[in-house]
């Protein structure tokens, strides 16, 4: 089995391994990136509500972006958009890293949040057009996994950057911002495979990409209703989402004083617990189907989230962070696969562009208010009604789809962030 993989994306082609390895390093300065930038405006004097202002932006650009993005993948060079999108989101990161002004820090943020839709929206277009059906599902699984690998080596990198850069400095401000000034290098780097990759040459007779008069009529033609259905659960997780999860590191060092290095190492170890629930995906959907799967798996992360919130215990505190993240993750792939399994094949796009733009309005409206109730009350209330939400969205997914007949095929087509 392991041998067949191999063998299916050595053998997808140049493009393919060339956008491979330019993931992976794009993955390595995001995951250093958002490791360490909460840590550093704290650092800066910005309170969780400040802090919270402008993580909620890089979720805003990323819902202003969904939609365009998918119909920029239709008619530019996917190589094109990867190289200037890897050269942004270096700078971008570059002006967070450096920049103090909070008006500033805002416009990055929310530019940076563009950006990264083009990445997390790149993978099934390119897996697409790059290789045969027969290979599709393994570069699919082959993209999703280059990016948990980069988010393990990511958080152990970026949790000891700041420890190399104290040999230099005792100024905790200074070794942050190197830090994070390393997440720009690695993230502009991505470029470099990206640029290496070779447009298709247009074969004669080969079809025209979309007017934008056809477009418009393919949002016409949208089953709106069951697009609603699919994106209001999702809405839901992405707000109790944001609520907690961009604040982690910060929940850590506050509550348990652990230093950057130790962050890192847990968040590495918790990117273990994503790619095997990754991993058990196929699995949970075969045996409870993918409608059971998801609301099983939702509620079955709810109890260790109520745990983040209320016991003192770090052993306790650290496995429920462990477990939460797996079975969240083992979730995602279910929901994925039937979100394109209950569409035409010819609303795959919107409702992939749909999902993530739901997500991220919810993501970065409840990230602003998280930063505000972090401050007044603390992390327990946040992480309670996070809590809540999950449960919520799962009664509602269960009543929209439970009637709804399967097919388990496995497929792959949509990321969105950690829930």
């Amino acid at each position: 089995m392991i041998g067949e993989y191999l063998r299916q994306v050595r053998g997808a082609g140049r493009n393919a391994r060339l956008y491979l390895y330019g993931l992976f390093l794009w993955g390595l300065g995001q995951s250093i990136f958002s490791l360490l930038f909460n840590l550093y405006l704290r650092e800066l004097g910005y309170t969780d509500s400040g802090i919270g202002q402008i993580l909620s932006k890089v979720s805003l650009g990323a819902a202003v972006a969904a939609l365009p993005v998918a119909f920029l993948f239709r008619r530019i060079a996917t190589q094109r958009l990867l190289v200037v999108a890897g050269a942004l989101a270096s700078l971008t990161y570059l002006l967070q890293g450096t920049l103090a002004a909070p008006e500033l820090l805002l416009l990055a943020a929310f530019v940076s949040g563009i950006v990264v839709t083009i990445f997390r929206l790149s993978i099934a277009p390119v897996v697409m057009r790059e290789v045969s059906a027969e290979s599709r599902p393994y570069l699919f699984s082959a993209a999703f996994t280059v990016f948990f690998l980069s988010a393990i080596v990511g958080s152990i990198l970026g949790g000891a950057l700041p420890n190399f850069f104290h040999l230099v400095t005792e100024s905790t401000r200074l070794t942050l911002r190197w830090s994070l000034w390393t997440a720009c290098v690695l993230t502009l780097l991505a470029a470099v495979p990206f640029y290496r990759m070779t447009s298709p040459v247009p074969s004669p007779g080969k079809e025209m990409p979309p007017t934008a008069w056809d477009q418009i009529r393919e949002l016409a033609d949208v089953d709106w209703g069951l697009q609603l259905r699919l994106a209001l659960p999702a809405a839901l997780i992405g707000l109790g989402a944001g609520l907690i999860i961009p604040f982690l590191n910060l929940y850590f060092r506050d509550r348990f004083g652990l230093t950057p290095a130790g962050i890192g190492v847990l968040f590495s170890v918790m990117q273990g617990f994503m790619v095997a629930g990754n991993l058990f995906g196929p699995a949970v959907s075969r045996w409870l189907g993918l409608v059971r799967g998801v609301v099983l798996t939702q509620l079955a992360s709810v109890p260790f989230m109520v745990a983040l919130a209320l016991s003192t215990s770090f052993p306790v505190v650290v496995a429920s962070f462990f477990l939460r993240g797996g079975l969240m993750n083992m979730n995602q792939p279910l929901t994925t696969h039937f979100a394109m399994e209950v569409v035409p094949e010819r609303e795959h796009a919107i409702t992939n562009s749909l999902l993530s733009l739901t997500w991220f309005v919810a993501w970065s409206l409840s990230a602003d208010i998280g930063g505000t109730l972090i401050e007044r009350r603390g992390y327990t209330e946040p992480l309670l009604l996070a809590a809540l939400l999950y449960v919520l969205a799962s009664v509602l997914y269960w009543l929209f789809f439970h009637r709804v007949p399967e097919v388990r095929v496995p497929r792959s087509e949509v990321e969105l962030p950690d829930a």
